[in-house]
């Protein structure tokens, strides 16, 4: 049901969302409301937020998507705003009881002939395709960040547009050392830095190290990420100890990137299937309308993108807690399953180990956008990955080995987790927000995708796709289309508004587990 302003997502629901941009005033009638009578009311209802259609008593299930968000705390009558005051959590052993029987699976069926099937990429040796061509300058550790750094701020600016290079960029974070060699950290940390370097999108590379630190080329190099990909990457390597201190490191490295500019040859862009791209799927900042617009429009566009043979990788686990349901149901096989459950089983005990409740993982701005509880966050987060069969999980910066949708265990903080799916394979990166986001990423093209329109217009330097047409228009189709269109485009070469701003030196922010010696 789409009216006045309002969505009732499924005629299971007993709340419906506001969806106009102006909050709706106490007394206004929502019709049509129960068969009986309209709904009077009796608060005025934000953007993102929900009213009850129907008596709901304390206690009783609240359900959005045809699924239970929550549990009431207190009565709540017709035309009641339905938020943190009188919706919760329920207890975790009562949600199966609880929740609906789950739908059916819906696909969205095979790509339109009429959309684009092809797009202009770059034919690597490893077989897989890239969508740009960087060359980075990665730390090994910590120490050597301000030097990469440098030597990155000598080339900004330089035209390399003649070999069809996108950008020198840095690779540097906080940690390298201090861990205990082989243990977790350790290993997590030599995987994503082997996931940038012989990325897709990355054909040249200077590495730089302190000179005595735990993480080192060599160990980056004996990450299965390194495996069979050393022919897409002119490689180089200097340690600041052996060369004499900090200004003689970034005058080598400059000296170094230069060396690979020149044997590096002019890229030439091919036509290819869809199915070589490998768009990563995230949401941060969201509001009540992400379950509602950007992320079931991204959602057909995956659906559109597997069909064709393409991999869509899914993540932020924290963020899926709540509907894990709806991904059991999809799994391929009772082995994808049980490592599904293992991941989810991971984070439960993980959680408990530092004292805190996955629910707490909603944001301030979460709440204020409409969203009351991690399960209403996670069924819309879930939405991103459509309804395809999951193929594959993996672990954080793991290589996505699988076509279709693939899970990846990292966290919901947003940098982080894009940082583990580019590290997995990731070409370009699918981003939906509903308070705004200036997230980019700096090797993969990030579009990010307005959940409302007043974000759009508030935001537009920093959006590149407006899904908030989807509650004027009251159907997602146009605006997957468009989404699927942009996607396409972007992997051909078009630049995003993160790529026309700049962003990216500081988003490689590898996921710090385990000790700290």
């Amino acid at each position: 049901m789409q009216t006045r302003g309002w969505m009732r997502l499924h005629e299971r629901d007993n709340v419906a969302v506001r969806v106009a941009e102006a909050a709706a005033p106490v007394g206004e009638a929502l019709e049509p409301g129960p068969p009986d009578a309209a709904v009077i009311l009796k608060a005025s209802i934000p953007r993102g937020h929900k009213v009850a259609l129907t008596p709901i008593a304390k206690g009783q299930a609240v359900v959005k998507f045809a699924q239970l968000i929550g549990v009431a705390t207190s009565d709540i009558a017709p035309g009641e705003h339905v938020h943190t005051h009188n919706l919760a959590m329920p207890p975790a052993e009562t949600i199966t009881s609880l929740s609906p029987e789950l739908p059916a699976n819906r696909t969205s069926g095979p790509l339109k002939p009429e959309l684009p099937q092809t797009f202009q990429g770059f034919a690597r040796e490893s077989g897989r395709a890239g969508v740009r061509n960087y060359v980075v300058v990665a730390a090994t550790v910590n120490c050597s960040a301000t030097v990469v750094k440098a030597i990155c701020r000598h080339f900004l600016g330089r035209d390399l547009g003649q070999k069809e290079l996108h950008g020198v960029i840095p690779v540097s974070h906080a940690s390298g050392c201090a861990q205990a060699i082989g243990g977790l950290g350790y290993e997590v940390l030599n995987r994503t830095l082997a996931g940038w370097l012989f990325h897709p999108n990355v054909v040249g590379a200077v590495v730089i190290g302190l000179g005595c630190e735990g993480t080192t080329l060599k160990s980056i190099l004996a990450s299965k990420q390194a495996a069979g990909r050393k022919g897409d990457l002119l490689l180089e390597q200097l340690n600041i100890q052996d060369v004499g201190g900090t200004a003689e490191a970034i005058a080598q490295g400059i000296a170094a990137v230069e060396r690979l500019l020149v044997k590096l040859p002019r890229f030439h862009r091919t036509e290819l299937p869809v199915s070589h791209l490998n768009l990563a799927l995230n949401c941060g900042g969201s509001d009540g309308l992400s379950g509602l617009t950007a992320n079931p429009a991204l959602g057909v566009v995956s659906d559109w993108l597997v069909s064709s043979g393409g991999t869509v990788a899914l993540a932020e686990i924290p963020e899926c807690h709540g509907a894990e349901g709806l991904l059991y149901q999809r799994s391929r096989s009772e082995a994808v399953r049980a490592r599904l459950k293992s991941v989810f089983d991971w984070w439960e005990s993980y959680a408990a180990r530092h004292q805190v409740n996955l629910n707490n993982n909603l944001a301030p701005g979460n709440i204020q956008g409409g969203i009351t509880t991690i399960i209403e966050k996670s069924l819309g987060a879930v939405a991103k990955g459509g309804s395809s069969t999951v193929n594959e999980v993996v672990e954080y910066a793991e290589p996505i080995t699988q076509s279709g949708l693939v899970l990846m265990n990292t966290p919901g903080f947003d940098p982080v987790s894009v940082t583990g799916l580019v590290a997995g394979g990731s070409t370009l990166v699918a981003f939906t927000t509903g308070r705004g986001s200036v997230y980019g990423c700096a090797i993969a093209p990030t579009l990010k995708i307005a959940t409302n329109s007043a974000l759009f217009r508030r935001m537009s330097g920093d959006m590149d796709v407006d899904a908030g047409k989807a509650v004027e228009d009251g159907t997602l189709v146009p605006v997957a289309e468009a989404l699927y269109r942009r996607v396409v485009e972007v992997a051909s070469g078009r630049k995003t508004a993160s790529e026309a701003l700049g962003l990216g030196w500081e988003e490689f922010t590898p996921w710090l587990l385990a000790e700290t010696l």
